[in-house]
């Protein structure tokens, strides 16, 4: 027969089964057991019997207050057919779910909760805003300006599909991040434009000149930079 006992944070439980009905095979057992055995079995009841409340027989489960300084969680056994009479299995199994996956899942959250905290702080201190001047106006279509900036017109699909993109051909177009891109092309900073114009704020062929100048300096032509454009979204 074994008796399992268990003792989790300050709490003892004792669960104690019986069949309510000893069979004549076990009687016939106890009878030839030597005396060695005997004695286990009442060392092994007493040592339940002050652990535990019976009330009688049949099933009975009873449960008894332990320590509250006995942390952790153990399992006992009270054996009276083998050599020892009480075995210390060792700690019962930790609930992995939540002792270690719930603690570690709460402690990720708070710190991807600071981390964007601190990421918005640094990115509205670092914030960068150009004040344009009311935009000039200037005569003529999208294609009179490229023409003028000096774009060949077998570049003005290209640029037409860039600068659509890039600002919708809003000439004191802002970036809406705050980053400080400005104009037709988004040069970034817009004080990149100026060496085309003083007017480079606010007059679409000066901010064409200096795009014209970054697509061919950069890519190496128009379509170059197009292409680039439908890959990576930016250029």
């Amino acid at each position: 027969m074994v008796y399992t006992t268990q003792r989790s944070l300050g709490t003892l439980q004792n669960e104690v089964f019986f069949s309510g009905r000893i069979n004549e095979r076990y009687m016939s057992h106890v009878r030839v057991a030597p005396m060695r055995n005997i004695i286990q079995f009442a060392v092994s009841s007493v040592l339940l019997a002050s652990q535990v409340h019976i009330a009688g027989l049949g099933d009975v489960t009873a449960t008894a207050q332990a320590s509250a300084s006995n942390g952790g969680a153990y399992e006992v056994k009270l054996n009276t057919n083998t050599a020892s009479a009480v075995e210390l299995v060792g700690k019962k199994p930790a609930d992995f779910d939540a002792e270690v996956l719930a603690p570690l899942h709460a402690a990720q959250a708070v710190a991807a909760a600071k981390a964007a905290a601190a990421k918005a702080a640094y990115a509205k201190a670092h914030r960068v805003t150009v004040h344009a001047a009311p935009a000039v106006t200037v005569a003529g279509s999208h294609a009179d300006w490229m023409r003028a900036a000096g774009i060949a017109e077998s570049d003005f699909g290209y640029v037409d599909y860039i600068i659509d993109h890039e600002s919708g051909w809003g000439v004191t177009k802002s970036n809406y991040s705050g980053s400080g891109a400005y104009g037709l092309g988004q040069a970034y900073p817009a004080s990149k434009m100026a060496k085309f114009g003083a007017d480079y704020l606010t007059n679409p062929i000066t901010q064409l000149r200096w795009a014209n100048a970054y697509a061919v300096g950069c890519y190496g032509s128009w379509a170059n930079a197009y292409n680039h454009w439908l890959i990576r979204h930016n250029w």
